[in-house]
């Protein structure tokens, strides 16, 4: 026959369901990390990214978003570039950096061979920086595979601009 419970154990095991159940919601969202900061301070890009020039990295305001676009880019060429230095200036001196902020922006990316591959200095939004960080890198990465398949001009080139 079944026996029926009283009120006061239906409702402890009521409680120790809740219980549960809000202590894996709570590892849940410390792991996926749903209540840090939009923001991401320079500690999140990759260790081979260096940013110089008179904007701090922090200033930029970079988004988890936009660090991780930036990381993956990397991530992708790391067979190619062993070194990312971004140069970054703005254009009307300092100030608070906005998305319509001009920055003056130019990028060395180092080989593991002889040979580096820069941009050209350009002017972008802010709201620009990323994609053409990653624009370029995606560019600069086949650019370099194509120059390596000649090897009798390698030989000629310490620096390739594109």
């Amino acid at each position: 026959m079944y026996k029926k419970r009283s009120g006061f154990s239906t409702t402890l095991m009521t409680s120790a369901i809740v219980i549960f159940f809000v202590a894996m919601a709570g590892v849940v969202v410390v792991k996926t990390g749903v209540l840090q900061s939009n923001t991401a301070s320079s500690d999140g890009l990759s260790g081979l990214v260096s940013v110089k020039g008179t904007v701090d990295v922090d200033a930029l305001n970079l988004s988890r978003s936009e660090v991780k676009k930036i990381n993956r880019a990397v991530n992708a060429h790391k067979d190619v570039f062993t070194q990312v230095d971004l140069f970054l200036d703005t254009k009307n001196g300092r100030g608070e950096i906005s998305g319509k902020t001009v920055l003056v922006m130019a990028m060395v990316l180092e080989t593991s061979g002889d040979c580096e591959v820069r941009s050209w200095s350009r002017k972008i939004a802010r709201d620009d920086l990323v994609p053409q960080i990653v624009r370029y890198m995606k560019r600069a990465a086949g650019e370099y595979q194509e120059f390596k398949k000649h090897p009798d001009v390698k030989q000629n080139f310490k620096c390739i601009y594109i």
